[in-house]
């Protein structure tokens, strides 16, 4: 793991994957686990690592006991739109929107059957 991995889980208490595609970051709350962040090297884009990861995520949350995930896109995002529709093309659905962000949720049998 690298140093900036080690920092965001002593700082927040979340948790980043790390591998040679790129990282995942999220964090547990009592009904969910949400997803901070993820980020594929663009090399590796159109490989579907990404529902890989969000698959991955998905067996955290199944151990946890919970039904769903969440995730958001902050509006300030230089590549909102894009993560938005890789949300939505993976399954997501729509949850909320404040705070100059939109919340989307997925439950873990959708997660689970991403890229299968």
């Amino acid at each position: 793991m690298s140093h900036y991995a080690n920092y965001i889980n002593e700082l927040t208490g979340s948790t980043v994957v790390e591998d040679r595609y790129g990282f995942y970051q999220y964090s547990i709350f009592p009904e969910y686990l949400y997803i901070d962040e993820f980020y594929i090297d663009p090399q590796y884009r159109g490989f579907k690592e990404a529902r890989r990861y969000i698959r991955e995520m998905a067996e955290v949350a199944q151990k946890h006991n919970f039904t769903y995930l969440m995730g958001g896109v902050q509006l300030s995002n230089l590549n909102a739109a894009s993560t938005l529709t890789l949300y939505l093309r993976n399954k997501c659905k729509l949850f909320s929107a404040e705070n100059n962000c939109i919340y989307v949720k997925i439950s873990i049998e959708d997660a689970l059957s991403l890229g299968l």
